[in-house]
């Protein structure tokens, strides 16, 4: 059973599950990779923006999953090397799908920012992150709160290992302290540049994407109960 899940959960981070409305995702488990919209919160990207960088990267994840499925492969018998080597190839066939999928929306720079974050391999969002994403925002609130998001982004701490050594548990700790001690930061310089009407639809959007983060992460743990 442990394989299993272990396989599963695997596919859950590579996003190759099959992606469904969220109805259908309650009934299978809830799974849905948040790697396009945890993207597009990292980026502080705008509705549409948003809208065509998750529809670009399900469509590049699904012609993935149809190409993994006829070839045959079988995580199961892969050493933790294999697994390692087809995740990278994975990861480098999505970006460069991505950058022809989405040329006209995103630029080099933002590219730079989701290479970087599919390399940390993070799959759960950030409620305060995602919260402010959801918000009206000027351009120009968007184009200052955009680098110090990013800064904030690289620093998220990457979930469990499948493969190879795990992070020690010192060394996590470390990193979630790290990453609070600037996320604290961070939510203090953006309250400054909001009005009082945007600080308050920010937290409600953030009390909204945490309710639903613990909704996720419950699911999974019944998930891999069973």
């Amino acid at each position: 059973m442990r394989s299993i899940v272990r396989v599963v959960v695997l596919l859950i981070v590579l996003g190759m599950m099959i992606t469904v409305d969220s109805s259908q995702a309650q009934q299978r488990g809830g799974f849905r990779s948040q790697t396009p919209q945890i993207l597009c919160d990292v980026l502080v990207l705008n509705a549409e923006k948003s809208e065509k960088v998750i529809a670009a990267y399900d469509t590049v994840r699904q012609k993935q999953r149809e190409e993994m499925q006829n070839s045959g492969v079988d995580f199961q018998s892969m050493s933790d090397e294999e697994r390692r080597e087809f995740m990278e190839k994975s990861q480098k066939n999505t970006i460069a799908a991505l950058k022809t999928e989405l040329k006209e929306v995103l630029s080099e720079k933002d590219f730079e920012t989701v290479e970087a974050m599919m390399a940390l391999r993070v799959f759960m969002p950030d409620a305060e992150m995602r919260g402010l994403r959801l918000i009206e925002l000027k351009d120009e609130q968007r184009a200052n709160i955009q680098p110090l998001a990013i800064a904030l982004g690289k620093k998220m701490v990457p979930g469990f290992r499948f493969f190879g050594a795990q992070m020690d548990e010192s060394e996590r700790e470390k990193a979630l302290n790290e990453f609070q001690k600037e996320k604290t930061a961070f939510l203090a310089k953006v309250k400054e540049m909001l009005s009082d009407e945007q600080n308050s639809a920010w937290k409600e959007k953030s009390a909204e994407a945490q309710k639903e983060i613990d909704e996720i992460q419950e699911r999974m743990r019944n998930f891999q109960r069973q």
